[in-house]
C-alpha cells in the first residue's frame, strides 16, 4: 500500500487520517493556499469510527474495536497552532495523480450523513492505499471498474492523510465526549487521529454500487461502478524510502477531491 506525498516531522505534529469513502473540499486564499477543509460522507448506511493514538503511521492498524463510533451529523475539527497562522499548504501540492480530483463548481447536495469541517490547512496532504481501478477477468482480460462521464483518469486512493505542524490544541466538536477526553490538552507531542469512513466493512458488489452511486449523487458526478474494485494490498507494492500509512483488510471505493484547477 504505498503513501504518496510530502510529509514532516516534528514535537507538534497531528496527522488527521481519512479512510473509506469521501468527499473532500479544500478552501483556498488568494494565492492558492489551503486556509480549511469539509470532508463529507455520503448518505450509503456506513457506520463511522475515529481513534487517536500517541504516534504518526500507526503500525499495526488500530482494530476496529478501539474505534469510538460517530453519530451523523456535522462536526468541527478545531486545530490552533503555535504562530496563530491557520494557512496551509499550496493546494498544488495535492498529488493528483493518485487521486480522483474534479474541478470545482459542482454542488454538493444534502445527501450526506457525516461531514467533518477542519478549520486550518494542512502543512502536507499524503495519498496512500493506491489502488488502478481496473478488474481482472479469470481469463486476465482487464476491465475499467468506473463507467460514466466522471470516471478517474488514473489511479485512485482510499487512504488521506493530512499533516498539520506547529500545533498547540485540538478539539473534535461533536465526538463523543468520553473520546474527546483522549486528545491531549495541551498538546503534548505528535499523534494520529484516524477517521474511518465505515466499521465493519462487508465486501460485496451491491453494497460497493451503492456506496458509488451515493458519491457521485453527493458530489454531482456521473459516476458508476461496473466491476468490483481491486484489493489496494494486492496491487500496489510499497516503494523504497515511502513510510506507509496502511491497514489490513478490503477497501469499499475511494475518495473524491474537489480541487481548483
Amino acid at each position: 500500500m504505498a503513501a504518496t506525498g510530502n510529509s514532516s516531522a516534528t514535537t507538534a505534529q497531528l496527522d488527521v487520517v481519512f479512510d473509506g469513502t469521501w468527499v473532500m473540499v479544500p478552501s483556498l486564499d488568494a494565492a492558492g493556499n489551503i486556509v480549511a477543509v469539509d470532508v463529507y460522507s455520503p448518505d450509503c448506511g456506513h457506520p463511522h469510527g475515529a481513534v487517536f493514538v500517541n504516534q504518526i503511521a500507526p503500525n499495526p492498524w488500530p482494530q476496529p474495536s478501539s474505534f469510538y463510533m460517530l453519530d451523523d451529523h456535522r462536526h468541527a475539527l478545531d486545530i490552533t497552532r503555535n504562530s496563530g497562522s491557520q494557512t496551509g499548504m499550496q493546494v498544488g501540492g495535492v498529488n493528483q495523480t493518485v487521486n480522483h480530483c474534479v474541478a470545482p463548481g459542482r454542488s454538493i447536495n444534502s445527501t450526506w450523513d457525516l461531514m467533518i469541517s477542519i478549520n486550518a490547512g494542512p502543512d502536507a496532504w499524503v495519498s496512500g492505499d493506491t489502488i488502478v481501478p481496473q478488474y481482472t477477468d479469470p481469463q486476465g482480460t482487464l476491465f475499467p471498474c468506473f463507467s460514466g462521464q466522471d470516471v478517474p483518469a488514473g489511479s485512485v486512493s482510499t487512504l488521506q492523510t493530512l499533516t498539520f505542524l506547529d500545533v498547540s490544541a485540538i478539539s473534535f466538536c461533536g465526538a463523543p465526549s468520553t473520546f474527546q477526553a483522549l486528545l491531549p490538552s495541551p498538546w503534548t507531542g505528535v499523534g494520529s487521529l484516524i477517521i474511518e469512513g465505515e466499521i465493519p466493512y462487508i465486501p460485496t458488489m451491491q453494497h460497493e454500487r451503492g456506496a458509488i452511486a451515493a458519491l457521485a449523487e453527493l458530489a454531482g458526478l456521473d459516476l458508476r461502478l461496473d466491476y468490483p474494485l481491486p484489493s489496494s494490498r494486492s496491487v500496489q507494492p510499497i516503494p523504497q524510502g515511502i513510510q506507509p500509512r496502511s491497514h489490513t483488510g478490503p477497501i469499499c471505493t475511494s475518495s473524491v477531491l474537489i480541487l481548483p484547477q
